[in-house]
């Protein structure tokens, strides 16, 4: 064999190795993560003794919690979900800084190490616990036709609760998801040099025309993605504004029949990103809100928001869609899993490729023909009509509303068109207002629409009869109330003032806005930072 063929053959070997390392990459970092949970010790909570308590502890567990109401402090769980062969633990934050707890709560999902010291949870510490789980779950009970007591009901609930606690002081976590870009890239140039190598091609030549085509073909097929992608900007921590170009298919949205957040990803992979694969984790999310319709002195109307949630980045959204409104809509980073706590950075290349699906899963917005819309949770068992229409789920009725309609009295015709489904173990209202001084709470009950004109709401039902105050009550609504007074009338600072005095009592109000739905402009606070007010108008955005 001629020297020139053994250099050619160990050319296309070690070119051969490279594609493998570079599959092999983006196969780690899809799966990094839950095949290194397979092989590390997890936390034995069925064997504490006496004299491991005090002792410091080294745990790696899946990020699995329950929200309880006690300061600094989550349920964790430890076992197997799955074959229900689980407990939970408490596990203490409060020595940890806000920057690392918020790291944990943005890692759901994911495999992290947790360092800390084990100690018993005393008597009054776990009544505050079961108090706060009983809380919780209590409405599955109501909503559910259970032949046991109550009392039995909330023996269940507890019973995998177990009365130790971690004193946690530190957590680490490795992002597997920065191989794919890496492993794509490396892939890519692999198999270019291998075909000249195969085909014996010259490479000075063949290599440029093949990396230029491939620069070209890219540019072709994502063009929008990209311009998309160069359209968002950075305007503080946690705060980012970008203009829609891809995502702008609302009507096919509207026609794909997801009934679930999994199926609109689902269908947005299909029809955006040529058909990629689902990574995403099931979402889990449970957030607090609030919402109001006022008018100012000068008669301009005002829609008021809190959105309350675990540490998260937003996103301003600017869309204008040929033959739709423009609106100015904000979406929530956690529920793509981008955020500066969250797997994917929003500074990253694939932070802001995801980025590009948030339009279709914003949460509150306003269009140019002066409607405000925003989703609310109820604690309450999730809806799934079966009207014989077409199905919609409620998450993809904001943006449907943003595009289409001019009026409060249109959005609830559109809604009405459809089988709303809701998703993530929950229900949901949406509070629907517009410059005509219109407002409306939307809800979905025992499989039925209902529209209450009601110029609040927070995460409780507002429609009279067996489901009303149903949810998560407290006093937020008559806060509102007694600040707006009857006639509604407040300045836009004292809007925002409102948003101050219902603000999430345990830190967790990630931004309150304010828009107005007549000049059609935005004013956000962040992290209830109200001394810092951001406003923006469709001329900041376009």
């Amino acid at each position: 064999m001629s020297k020139g063929r053994k250099r050619n053959r160990k050319a296309i070997l070690i070119t051969a190795a490279v594609m493998l390392l570079g599959v092999l990459l983006v196969l780690a970092g899809l799966f990094g993560g839950s095949v290194a949970g397979l092989f590390v010790k997890d936390f034995d909570y069925r064997n504490i003794n006496p004299e491991d308590l005090g002792s410091s502890i080294e745990a790696d567990m899946k990020v699995i919690y329950d929200d309880i109401d006690l300061p600094d402090k989550t349920l964790q769980i430890v076992g197997d979900i799955q074959s229900d062969d689980y407990r939970l633990i408490l596990l203490d934050l409060s020595a940890l800084s806000l920057e690392d707890q918020r790291a944990y709560y943005a890692s759901m999902g994911q495999h992290i190490t947790v360092s800390g010291t084990l100690r018993a949870v005393d008597e009054n510490e776990f009544t505050e616990v079961c108090e706060s789980i009983y809380r919780l779950y209590d409405h599955v009970y109501y909503e559910r036709d259970r032949e046991i007591t109550l009392e039995q009901f909330r023996e269940f609930v507890i019973q995998p609760v177990i009365p130790y606690c971690i004193e946690v002081t530190s957590i680490r976590s490795f992002n597997w998801l920065a191989f794919i870009p890496a492993g794509i890239f490396i892939f890519i140039v692999s198999l270019v040099l291998m075909i000249c190598l195969v085909f014996k091609l010259r490479k000075r030549i063949v290599l440029p025309v093949v990396y230029g085509l491939m620069v070209i073909i890219t540019g072709i097929l994502f063009l929008n993605h990209i311009r998309t992608m160069l359209s968002v900007h950075k305007v503080a921590d946690g705060l980012y504004t970008m203009k829609n170009i891809e995502c702008t298919d609302t009507q096919g949205m509207l026609d794909c029949g997801a009934t679930n957040v999994n199926e609109l990803v689902g269908w947005i992979l299909d029809n955006h990103l040529y058909g990629a694969p689902n990574f995403f984790a099931d979402t889990d999310l449970e957030y607090g809100c609030s919402a109001f319709a006022a008018e100012s002195p000068e008669g301009e109307h005002l829609f008021g928001r809190n959105f309350d949630l675990f540490e998260t980045d937003i996103l301003l959204v600017h869309s204008h869609p040929e033959g739709a409104y423009e609106s100015i809509a904000i979406a929530d980073l956690a529920v793509v899993g981008v955020g500066e706590n969250a797997a994917m950075s929003p500074d990253s290349f694939f932070g802001r490729a995801v980025m590009i699906m948030t339009p279709y899963v914003v949460v509150d917005g306003m269009n140019e023909a002066g409607v405000g819309v925003g989703i609310l949770q109820l604690n309450i068992e999730e809806t799934h009509q079966d009207q014989g229409k077409p199905d919609l789920l409620v998450f993809c009725a904001i943006r449907a509303i943003l595009d289409n309609c001019a009026s409060v009295d249109e959005a609830i015709a559109l809604l009405d068109s459809y089988d709303i489904q809701s998703d993530m173990e929950a229900d949901y209202h949406l509070f629907i207002t517009d410059r005509s001084g219109r407002y409306v709470v939307v809800e979905w009950l025992g499989g039925e629409m209902t529209v209450v004109e009601h110029p609040c709401c927070t995460n409780s039902v507002v429609a009279p009869g067996e489901y009303y105050d149903m949810g998560l009550p407290d006093g937020r609504m008559s806060t509102i109330e007694e600040r707006l007074g009857p006639d509604r009338v407040v300045t836009a600072e004292e809007a925002m003032a409102i948003l101050r005095a219902v603000q999430n009592d345990q830190g967790l109000t990630e931004w309150s806005c304010v828009y107005n739905l007549d000049d059609f402009t935005v004013s956000i606070c962040l992290d209830a930072d109200y001394e810092t007010v951001y406003t923006f108008g469709p001329e900041d955005l376009r």
